[in-house]
């Protein structure tokens, strides 16, 4: 479930996971009614808002990290989890049996 950002007209920043996408929400600053538009759709709103002169970081408008990066962190993490199980299983058998 990935998360990322868009922007309403009026320039509030809202955010959305991935299944939203469809769905319709309000903008909390004007109350317009919004379609939270794809990820790539964010995208192309980003290319808009700089035509027009605003110039925002990819991280500020919400453009979905890298899936492969993301990819590394969940390896890194689980393999991380793995070695503290086993390093607590081999202590209960060494020290508490």
């Amino acid at each position: 479930m990935s998360r990322f950002k868009f922007v309403c007209g009026c320039g509030k920043r809202l955010a959305a996971y991935d299944w939203m996408v469809g769905r319709i929400v309000s903008c909390p600053r004007c109350g317009r009614t919004l379609t939270v538009p794809t990820p790539f759709k964010a995208e192309d709103q980003l290319h808009e808002m700089m035509e027009r002169g605003y110039n925002p970081t990819r991280r500020k408008i919400g453009i979905p990290v890298d899936q492969k990066a993301r990819k590394k962190h969940v390896v890194v993490i689980l393999g991380v989890v793995v070695l503290v199980a086993a390093a607590a299983v081999f202590c209960y058998f060494y020290f508490l049996r």
